[in-house]
């Protein structure tokens, strides 16, 4: 079954979040993340859904042939206002004097999405593999962190500051996804401040260790 047009912007729904501004696809949204605030994703069912959001299970197959479609739109709504915020640090206008302390608060940034929509993500990153458009959304979450981290690493090389060594891209998915790793895993336990503390910490220490082969940028 093809994914459907939103009946008043005419984008793909199926796997993407719509325009905001419609009622039943926001009640859907909605309801999907209050859902999985309740119970694991696969107790979930569409009829409950569609129940919670007030809508009938054909106008749920309207806007997503899946409630794994559903989790995607849910997943990239909940993220895309807050991402560019987490990934400003990587961006930087001009060298900065204090990578460690810039990868400690886009951390912080990330965990407080995250915190904020616990469900969503444990839910996402537990179901991706199951359903190749979720599995995709999720990836294209964290590509969004491995192109930027890329071009970090790049610029920092070129200009002097960090030593040449492994691919650059290889290095920034393999920190990237080691950093999802242990993000997820705060999620999974009680939440502990001055264990998040020591967790971000050290993943900012992995980066900078990895990226300028000591404890700071080389000076050209």
């Amino acid at each position: 079954m093809a994914a459907r047009a939103d009946e008043a912007g005419g984008g793909r729904v199926g796997s993407r979040p719509a325009s905001r501004g419609d009622l039943r696809l926001e009640a859907l949204l909605r309801a999907a993340e209050e859902l999985l605030e309740e119970k694991p994703f696969s107790e979930v069912s569409v009829g409950e859904i569609a129940g919670r959001a007030g809508i009938s299970r054909p106008t749920f197959y309207f806007y997503f042939d899946t409630k794994h479609a559903l989790l995607a739109a849910v997943l990239e709504r909940v993220t895309q206002d807050k991402l560019q915020l987490a990934l400003r640090g990587l961006a930087p206008e001009a060298p900065d004097d204090d990578p460690a302390r810039t990868f400690r608060e886009s951390y912080h940034e990330i965990l407080r999405l995250w915190r904020e929509h616990t469900a969503v993500v444990l839910a996402a990153s537990d179901a991706m593999r199951s359903d190749p458009v979720l599995e995709r959304v999720y990836a294209d979450m964290n590509e969004a962190f491995v192109v930027s981290a890329t071009a970090w690493i790049e610029r920092e090389r070129a200009t002097g500051r960090a030593p040449a060594g492994v691919d650059a891209r290889t290095l920034a998915t393999t920190l990237v996804w080691m950093s999802e790793r242990n993000l997820y895993s705060i999620l999974l336990g009680p939440q502990d401040e001055a264990q998040e503390e020591l967790r971000i910490e050290a993943l900012a220490q992995v980066w900078i260790r990895s990226t300028y082969g000591g404890d700071t940028p080389l000076v050209p």
